[in-house]
Parts: C-alpha cells; structure tokens; sequence
C-alpha cells in the first residue's frame, strides 16, 4: 500500500522537474511530501511538530502566575520593582520583605533571573499556560487527535450510508504499493524498497485476511541494466496483476523520465519479462493486456498517452490520446464491468480529470491499433482534486482532498465512489452521481491507497494505532 500518495503533476506526470519546494506542491500527502532535490521531485518525510516543542512558554521564566516563592507575594500591591522601587524606604508591599532579608530589589530581586526562587514553577505543576500556551498559536500539548476517538478499524473516518466495514489486517511496515488478484481467494503483493539506491523487489502478502510479509522475494523490480549501488530508481505506485502475471515499475532521472515496467510471471517465476515505459505513472487490467498511462511503452513513443501491454505476446501499442490541455499522467482504474477510468492532470483546472471508457471501445483499440480519443469519454464529476482511485465493484472510488497552503500537504475530504452503467455492447457509460464511502471528520487519520478486492474497496488506513488494510463492502441493501 502507499506509504504516500502521489498525483500527476504538470509536464511530464510522475517525478516531474521542479526548481523549488513550490513546485513540489501538488505532490505529497500527510505524513510525507514531494521536496525539490536535483530539480526533482522526491518524497521525503513530512513529522508533524508537536505543538508544544521547540522552548516551552513559560519554562526557565515563569509566564506570568503569581510568585510561588514566599507566603506573600513579591509584589503585592505594589509591584516589586514599579512605582516606588522594592527596596526603598516602604518595602514591597508588606512588613516583612518580599522573600529574603537582603531587600527584594537589591542582589537578588524577586522574580528576575530564576523565577522567584523555587524549583517548582511559579503557580503550579501544569506550566502557567494551559488555556492558550504563551507563545504558540495551539496550546501546548493539546494535539486534537490525543483525545479523538478511535474506531478500531477506520480510526476516525466515518462510514456512510450503503457500506459496511469487513476484515481488517495489520499492514507490515515494509510494504509498499499493493496488488490484489482478481479472487475468489485473493492473494496480494507488494514492492518492499530500501531508499532509491534499493534493492526494490516484489514480495508475496499472503492471502486475505491472512496478510504476512513473504521471507524472500519473487523478483527484481529493476531492468539488469538498472541494477547496482549506483542507480538511483523512482519507484511507480502501483502493482497490477491478472492472476498470473504481476506488473510494477519506475522511472529515473533525465528527459522524458526514462524507465521500466517489470512482469512477473507466476507460471515462470525465474524468467521476469522487462519493457522500457518512460513517465508510466498508473496502470490497470483489461482482458488480455495491462494498460499503462505515460510516455511511452517498448518500441512505441508517442507522448503522454495510454499504452497496452499484450499479456499474451508482451508486445505494445498506444490504445489511447489524452487531449490537449494534458499537462501530466493521470490515474488508472478497471471496475468489475469491464470500465476503465482513465486520467490526466489538466494544465486548464489544475486538477486530476477522470473519463469513463467503456469495455468495446478498449477491446476495438486492442484489435485494432487505432487509439481512441480519451476527451471523448464521460467525465467523472468529482468536484475537487482526487489523489487515488481504484475499481470498486461496477464502479471506481477516488480519494477527494487537496493540498492546502502554506505547506501543501494533501488533507483529505472523503473516499467516494462513482457506479458505470454499461449499455450499446459495452460502447456506452453513464455514470452516476457521486455516493460518499468514508468521510474524513479530521486529519486525525488518513488514507494511504485504494485497491480493488472482488467487488469491494480494499482502503489502507494510518494513525496513531498503526496501518492497516479495511475491506469495505456494499451494504446487502444497497448491492
């Protein structure tokens, strides 16, 4: 599962060239965003500062409280050191001075240097600024998501009408973007890396509900040619497979964003098949090939696009034009009847688009080798940006949200889902309107990646309590 979720961004979709953190600022989410290193975009850890770090408020010089040094106050009535001065003809305000014999305004003066002179601070235990600390905006220690309730699966996301919560399963640490088999027993994947520098390999995740790191891996993510302590590889986010065959990839630094997609083969597991596919940022399965939205696949360079691996003769073709105003990749999702919802970030919104495609038009393009025009499809009204998207029964669910200034980190609104009706053969999809799944009430917990399990929504989840994998299933109602 994504330990980040990453988005297209202008130019040449994933890892585009940037010349400072500003134009990382459509990349990133939650506990780690895009930074601009080497003039591109990488991923690096993102901690929230804890709201009472750096110098407390009220720690060497207490802020404010009345003096808990002496049974009178060093500056009752007349305050020690105003006015008349603490230690003139009439002491500070009482018969007898205000803490010691020498007068509390001459060597040592109450309340200058160590707080008036005891180890506990003045006032009380809790330090003198609970209801707003002095001196930083929050309140010191009063972190919203300390005391927020927990569901034990969803934490604090709120399921809504129409769905129900399933299995729930620990995530190792280790994994990274995933992939679910097509069932009835779902086995899983994931690619574990160590940094850009590697190894990336792809590992076995057990089979549902029984998630479990595999001991060694089933093949190397990197082309040979890629391979050794010097080459410095972009994984991409996605791990598709068929059943048999599992496809991930990456790119690397350099013009147009060279890479690689990698399949492997359950059926020939020590003969991994290795295709050249720069800027390929998503990907999905239709019958008989994966589809791959970048620059290009094998042989065939024809710009930002969607392209086809044939599973059966691992040859390739361009199958689809992105319009006009693409400014970068975009996301990949195949629901359960056979649409594929395809995507481009739009130099015109500045946002992630999403077109409905149905089954005969893809199959025609596949046959054929005449690529549909993408513009041409119904578009999803999403009504914001959206980060994730995945299949989800006869229907996709795409994660809402944005980044929001100053830091641009990505806060979520909602998963929603959007149903095709598929008529005319398979050429023609209408899509419904948008039904919420979960809704954020905070940023107490977030989502990390949307796959599809059978007909339902396999949603990673991370808080305080950890990661971890939810299966949300249709209501029998509402199925």
């Amino acid at each position: 599962m994504l330990t980040t979720l990453v988005m297209a961004v202008t130019g040449t979709g994933c890892g585009d060239v940037c010349f400072d953190d500003f134009d990382c600022r459509d990349q990133g989410t939650g506990e780690q965003v895009y930074t601009c290193v080497k003039n591109r975009c990488e991923l690096t850890s993102n901690p929230v500062p804890d709201a009472g770090t750096g110098t407390d408020a009220g720690t060497s010089t207490d802020a404010g409280t009345s003096d808990a040094g002496t049974n009178t106050d060093a500056g009752a009535t007349t305050d020690a050191g105003t006015g008349g001065d603490a230690g003139t003809t009439t002491d500070a305000g009482t018969n007898t001075d205000a803490g010691t014999t020498t007068d509390a305004g001459t060597d040592t003066d109450a309340g200058t240097g160590g707080d008036a002179g005891t180890t506990t601070d003045a006032g009380t235990d809790t330090d003198a600024g609970t209801t707003t600390d002095a001196g930083t905006d929050p309140d010191a220690g009063t972190d919203p998501c300390e005391s927020a309730t927990y569901d034990p699966k969803l934490g604090t996301l709120q399921l809504q009408t129409g769905f129900v919560a399933g299995e729930s399963a620990p995530l190792p640490a280790a994994a990274g973007p995933l992939g679910v088999t097509p069932g009835p027993t779902y086995s899983l994947y994931t690619v574990v890396s160590k940094g850009y520098t590697g190894p990336h390999a792809l590992y076995s995740l057990g089979t549902w509900p029984q998630v479990e790191l595999g001991a060694t891996p089933l093949f190397d993510v990197a082309a040979p040619a890629d391979r050794g302590p010097s080459a410095s590889l972009f994984l991409s986010p996605f791990v598709e497979t068929d059943g048999q065959r599992v496809l991930t990839g990456y790119t690397k630094s350099g013009g147009g964003f060279p890479g690689s997609v990698g399949v492997y083969d359950s059926a020939a597991p020590s003969a991994p098949t290795y295709v050249s596919a720069p800027s390929n940022f998503s990907a999905g399965v239709v019958p008989g090939a994966f589809l791959i939205n970048g620059g290009g696949l094998g042989t065939v360079s024809a710009g930002l696009g969607i392209y086809a691996l044939k599973t059966d003769t691992f040859t390739a073709l361009k199958v689809g034009t992105l319009p006009p105003e693409t400014g970068g990749s975009g996301f990949t999702a195949v629901s359960t009847n056979g649409v594929a919802m395809l995507g481009y970030f739009s130099d015109d919104t500045f946002l992630n688009e999403g077109r409905a495609v149905g089954p005969a038009t893809i199959a025609q393009a596949l046959t054929s080798g005449t690529p549909f025009d993408v513009a041409a499809a119904p578009s999803l009204d999403v009504g914001s940006n959206f980060v994730a998207a995945s299949g989800h029964g006869e229907g996709v669910s795409v994660l809402r949200g944005d980044y929001v200034p100053p830091d641009y980190n990505f806060a979520g609104t909602d998963i929603s889902r959007f149903a095709f009706t598929v008529t005319d053969a398979g050429a023609t999809v209408t899509i419904g309107a948008r039904q919420p799944v979960l809704v954020y009430v905070d940023q107490c917990t977030s989502v990390t990646g949307l796959n599809s399990i059978g007909t339902d929504l396999l949603v990673g989840v991370d808080d305080k309590n950890g990661t971890r994998l939810v299966r949300i299933q249709q209501a029998p109602q509402a199925r």
